[in-house]
């Protein structure tokens, strides 16, 4: 492992550093309030869809609510975050873009659907979200022969970033919306962790290099045993941010660190990991190193039991 250019990658860290930054604590929120904002949340989608979702069999679980929708759409709502998903029951080859359309345009049409969701209304006065990222899902087949036929746009998705006070909370992309070929929903996943108002404490953050050491530690420990020769290629270089964890973990505060995505090569094999550490002395979040997260719990009191 080459740790010095692995440090030079992760040093070309361009953000600006605030010289403090607040540790804020989240909102909690009781699982019936959080079905209450579900169901919001259906009734403008399908509206957006032309669809009928007010109507659905919804079963309440342990760690999560499952709404079962008419023509095959569905929700899931997470309890220990707030996170849901919601998929529109579109086939895979239904509904797909008659031609290709510019960036700009794909990107217009996930923002205006977002404000016909009413996301921005949901977000407090330090609040705000941002346009990240577009995907483009395309298909192409080709005869015996081989020739081929131009690719189609089947979806569009846009991923747009949470942040607070200025701060973008990094984790999986705070909001994505899947577009169908005429503009319509085809599947939206929400992410956000607000905070309640509180600021527990006001911290410095610790200087980028400090950061960039910790990842690279992270990275000798966890390939100590590996044998054979690795490469590790920092994507994008290193980030700064408040952190969101996964959405099956709960999480009390919003503190920062510093992340990177590594692309590991090893027995011509390749993978990507992101990594994350602590930005401040003091430690707020559980952040594990891959591989030694604790097993989900698979108790199930209320399984199957039905909230509506």
């Amino acid at each position: 492992m080459d740790s010095n250019k692995l440090m030079d990658a992760l040093g070309s860290f361009q953000q600006e550093l605030p010289s403090e930054i607040n540790i804020l604590e989240l909102r909690r929120s009781s699982v019936d309030d959080q079905q209450r904002r579900l169901r919001k949340l259906l009734k403008v989608s399908g509206d957006a869809c032309e669809r009928d979702f007010d109507r659905g069999q919804w079963q309440t679980f342990d760690d999560h609510t499952l709404v079962r929708l008419p023509q095959g759409a569905h929700a899931v709502l997470f309890h220990a975050s707030g996170a849901v998903k919601l998929t529109s029951g579109l086939g895979e080859m239904e509904s797909l873009f008659k031609e290709p359309e510019p960036k700009k345009q794909l990107v217009d049409r996930a923002e205006a659907l977002l404000k016909t969701l009413g996301l921005h209304e949901q977000l407090g006065r330090r609040e705000m979200l941002t346009f990240e990222r577009l995907w483009q899902i395309k298909a192409c087949a080709a005869d015996r022969s081989g020739k081929t036929i131009e690719p189609v746009l089947c979806r569009a998705v846009g991923a747009f970033r949470h942040h607070v006070e200025g701060i973008p909370v990094l984790g999986p992309a705070s909001v994505a919306v899947q577009l169908a070929g005429s503009g319509e929903l085809d599947m939206i996943s929400i992410l956000m962790r607000s905070p309640e108002g509180e600021t527990l404490e006001r911290v410095k953050a610790l200087h980028p290099e400090r950061g960039a050491r910790g990842i690279v530690q992270q990275l000798a420990e966890q390939f100590a045993d590996s044998r054979g020769e690795i490469q590790f290629d920092c994507r994008d270089g290193m980030r700064f941010g408040y952190l969101s964890l996964p959405k099956r973990k709960t999480q009390r505060l919003l503190a920062p660190v510093y992340m990177a995505t590594i692309d590991v090569t090893h027995d011509k094999e390749r993978q990507g990991l992101v990594l994350a550490v602590r930005a401040t002395e003091k430690s707020y979040l559980p952040l594990n190193p891959p591989g030694h997260e604790s097993p989900p719990s698979i108790s199930s009191k209320t399984a199957g039991q039905r909230c509506c």
